[in-house]
């Protein structure tokens, strides 16, 4: 979830638990550890790959909440421990922070550092103003009517509810358009698009391939689309998003059909990172691989996260030579982010490796 989500549904909470009003202080910094987890942003300071092997990593873990809440709280002025409820708020916050996290598309690793699993429940777009609404306008009116400030409160984390809610249910009806329309599937899943709860991707897993589209259940009704320029909005959303009676279907092969994959650089940090990993482009010297959660494979996109292999052309003196590698040495990994920045996985390896 984005910051500005993270902290209005802090302010939700330390509005809806306490039974008397929080201090200013002790609210604020409420607000400030319902965005504390990302504080794992810094690893991007000294390089791209310890970032992205360990955001949503150890700060993001249930195992470790009561740690982080056990280290904030004994740091904490005597002021403010004083108050009861702040041992639950604090747990509070700090978990309400995973919770919004685990239920988009990126993947938080909630057992770290014993698991390097990326849980995802893939109900939300990373950015959903309609959700951010549900929560916001509630505390809004909470300052026009400051005696019904924890009433709103109260509001605002049961639209928060209601509205996953309801999208999860658009979720399961875009689930089973892909199970009616391909039942020889071994699993389905739907995700999240930009600007309408209503966009949803569809998946079938097949052992060799997917198969994907793009729906709109509401056909009327386009989101937020119409707040940004068109370009963006195709960079970010398939220009083929149908009614449901209209699905157009497209097939990509898995990554794991790709001959000697497991000795691409790159290629296991990459099986670990992507939650449907699969082929782009294949040369003698370039491989192209993308994630469907990602945008890869939907026409019009700009998907984020390939990996991009290079340097694969052989020297043809050493065709035939049984004894050399199937993959030059001189092959490199890049990750392409979607706004074409590239950080080099070549020597990229997952997460809490002993764990392997």
């Amino acid at each position: 979830m984005d910051p500005l989500t993270h902290a209005i549904s802090g302010a939700a909470l330390a509005r809806a638990i306490p039974k008397h009003h929080l201090p200013a202080p002790h609210f604020i910094l409420i607000v400030l550890l319902s965005m504390a987890p990302d504080a794992d942003i810094i690893l991007r300071f000294f390089s791209d790959t310890l970032y992205l092997q360990h955001h949503r990593g150890i700060s993001h873990s249930l195992l470790l909440i009561p740690l982080w809440g056990w280290l904030i709280y004994s740091l904490a002025p005597e002021q403010l421990k004083k108050n009861r409820t702040m041992p639950w708020l604090i747990g509070g916050a700090l978990l309400l922070h995973i919770m919004l996290d685990l239920i988009t598309t990126f993947g938080t690793m909630i057992l770290a550092p014993f698991s390097d699993w990326r849980a995802s429940l893939d109900l939300l777009f990373i950015i959903d103003p309609f959700f951010t609404a549900c929560m916001l306008i509630p505390l809004l009116l909470g300052l026009i009517w400051k005696e019904k400030k924890r009433i709103m409160g109260i509001v605002s984390l049961m639209l928060m509810c209601s509205y996953l809610g309801m999208v999860y249910n658009n979720q399961q009806i875009a689930i089973a358009l892909a199970k009616k329309v391909h039942p020889d599937a071994q699993a389905y899943n739907a995700l999240p698009l930009a600007f309408s709860p209503f966009h949803w991707q569809l998946i079938a897993i097949y052992p060799d391939h997917f198969l994907r589209a793009a729906v709109n259940l509401n056909a009327g009704f386009s989101g937020t689309k119409g707040l940004f320029d068109e370009s963006f909005v195709h960079a970010m959303i398939s220009t083929e998003v149908s009614r449901p009676a209209d699905i157009s279907w497209h097939k990509l092969a898995a990554m794991h059909t790709v001959k000697n994959v497991k000795q691409l650089p790159g290629a296991d940090f990459y099986e670990w990172f992507a939650s449907y990993p699969v082929l782009l482009e294949e040369s003698d010297n370039l491989i192209r691989l993308g994630d469907l959660a990602f945008g890869a494979g939907a026409p019009g996109v700009r998907s984020a996260f390939e990996l991009q292999i290079e340097g694969l052309r052989h020297n043809p003196e050493h065709r035939g030579v049984e004894h050399l590698p199937a993959i030059p040495t001189q092959a490199r990994a890049y990750l392409i982010w979607r706004n074409d920045h590239k950080s080099e996985l070549t020597q990229a390896t997952v997460p809490f490796k002993w764990l392997h």
